[in-house]
């Protein structure tokens, strides 16, 4: 190169000497490359909405050919399908929170197990003492309630004060509030000691009259737009995407990030206490082995909704797609008689194609 230089100067040519170019990755013009474009300049929206679309048409074609495809399509599946799938959605909304900020949480199931089985205590023993129903339903839904917020702040508090990854502290308390559940039952299923309330059949039951979806489903659906609001409009929802995007900027901007991490986790603990009080209700019982395995289920949900892992990526509709994708897959499967194994295997086969086909919608990697 020096000798390239010396002869150029003694030719008397002047300028620099452009360096080399790189060769192309691909070339624009290539069939794959274009459809490759048009891929990537989908909205975001577009992924989950093609998975439900897949998983309704692969269902709609598997049930045919076993000639169910008449009770599947059925008004009273579909009540079925949704009043099963609100208890998810709920705590899936939870989810979205912490994952959006780049966090997780593990302990969704066991909690919304020790919901259900503080809420039965403390409703069979206000019953006992006050004897009015309305009173005794308004302490046991705001006891589990508490639980879930208390839950939720502890784990909040974990990953700040303590400086823990979230998880290690969710998993601890996957743990402790399962062995708190199993606890406080008495190793046991617990049950009305008097008459069972009315509210616990209204949302309990998969159908309504005349109505599509439950009440479970509706306020499922009331929540979501509560949550969409708060992501899109305030303070706290746009401090919730700077940290999950760049918690070291976010501190540079000024936000406080460990007093917004604890009031995201203490949100995400009050929708869960609401999912409790929903299984609550659906299974008429408290019940310390209920919820397992759910945390993998709203995980699924928010990830197939097309949220982030690493933070900083996720939306409402994209978690309600996600919620929807896993219930038809869960109710087509049930026609079938298989093993509940099989549902896990397809949840985890959709997840990771999900999340491929939005890294590279996105055109590089997380």
């Amino acid at each position: 190169m020096q000798e390239e230089r010396d002869i150029r100067k003694e030719d008397g040519i002047t300028g620099t000497v452009p360096a080399p170019s790189a060769p192309p990755l691909a070339d624009p013009e290539t069939p794959v490359a274009a459809p490759l474009r048009l891929f990537r300049k989908l909205p975001a929206m577009s992924g989950p909405f093609l998975g439900l679309v897949f998983v309704l048409t692969v269902a709609v074609i598997v049930l045919a050919i076993n000639g169910q495809l008449g009770n599947f399509l059925t008004l009273r599946n579909l009540q079925t399908l949704l009043h099963a799938s609100s208890v998810t959605g709920v705590a899936s909304l939870g989810m979205l929170l912490i994952i959006v900020s780049g966090g997780i949480d593990l302990s969704v199931g066991s909690v919304v197990a020790l919901v259900t089985v503080v809420a039965m205590q403390v409703y069979n023993l206000l019953e006992a003492r006050s004897g009015s129903p309305l009173l005794t339903s308004l302490g046991a839904v705001a006891a589990g309630m508490s639980v879930g917020v208390l839950c939720g702040l502890c784990n909040g508090l974990g990953v700040t004060r303590l400086r823990l990854a979230p998880f290690v502290v969710t998993l601890g308390m996957l743990s402790i509030a399962r062995g708190l559940a199993i606890w406080l039952a008495g190793r046991t299923r617990l049950a009305f000691t008097g008459e069972r309330p009315a509210w616990v059949d209204v949302l309990g039951v998969a159908r309504a009259k005349s109505t599509l979806f439950a009440p479970g489903v509706w306020s499922f659906l009331l929540l979501a737009a509560v949550v969409a609001v708060l992501l899109r409009f305030t303070i706290l929802g746009r401090y919730c995407y700077a940290i999950g995007s760049n918690e070291a900027t976010a501190r540079l901007c000024g936000i406080n990030v460990e007093r917004t991490k604890v009031a995201l986790y203490g949100l995400a603990g009050l929708l869960v206490g609401w999912a409790g009080i929903l299984r609550f209700a659906h299974g008429t019982s408290g019940d310390p082995n209920t919820g397992q395995g759910l945390e993998l289920d709203v995980i699924a949900a928010v990830v197939i909704g097309g949220a982030s892992l690493s933070g900083g990526r996720g939306t409402v509709g994209g978690t309600i797609l996600g919620v929807l994708i896993l219930g038809v897959l869960e109710n087509s499967v049930s026609f079938f008689g298989v093993p509940v194994e099989v549902k896990y295997i397809l949840i985890g086969a959709i997840v990771i194609a999900n999340t491929a086909l939005g890294r590279l919608q996105r055109g590089a990697g997380e």
